[in-house]
């Protein structure tokens, strides 16, 4: 459960603080029958996936180097519904911070005056469908999603 919640903590640390970046992360899904990964389109790091789902469905799966995929018959029966999903890494360029806030690490709150840096972050997020325990093939010219597996 903590680790649960530190997820959610960070993936919303990540897009708030990246807000300007929310769709920077060039990723296509790709999904099976109950799991969902990513083809990447560039150099990141520091991966953070984490599903949001109908009646408080929660998963995240991190990675340093390779992006995550996640296994949904691994987090327990699948509620048919709509599940948003969030991808988030880091890249190689550098941002000064700019904050004032004083997180009690060395540095302190004048630390953007002294050009203190950190990675920028960038970010990718949808929504898939799950029917029956499976994934749904979305076309977005329809206005339902199908029964056609990818």
């Amino acid at each position: 459960m903590k680790s649960a919640a530190l997820g959610m903590v960070a993936c919303l640390a990540v897009g708030i603080s990246s807000a300007g970046w929310a769709q920077d992360l060039k990723a296509t899904q790709k999904l099976s029958d109950t799991r969902i990964g990513f083809d990447l389109g560039g150099k990141y790091s520091n991966y953070t996936l984490t599903i949001t789902g109908p009646n408080g469905f929660h998963t995240s799966a991190s990675s340093k180097s390779e992006p995550p995929s996640i296994d949904l018959r691994s987090a327990g029966t699948l509620d048919d519904g709509s599940y948003r999903y969030q991808l988030t890494a880091g890249t190689e360029e550098k941002v000064t911070l700019r904050s004032t806030l004083d997180n009690g690490r060395r540095g302190g709150p004048d630390a953007a005056v002294r050009g203190v840096s950190a990675v920028k972050s960038v970010a990718t997020s949808g929504v898939f469908h799950v029917k029956g325990g499976t994934i749904m093939k979305f076309d977005p010219a329809e206005r339902e999603p199908t029964n056609k597996r990818q």
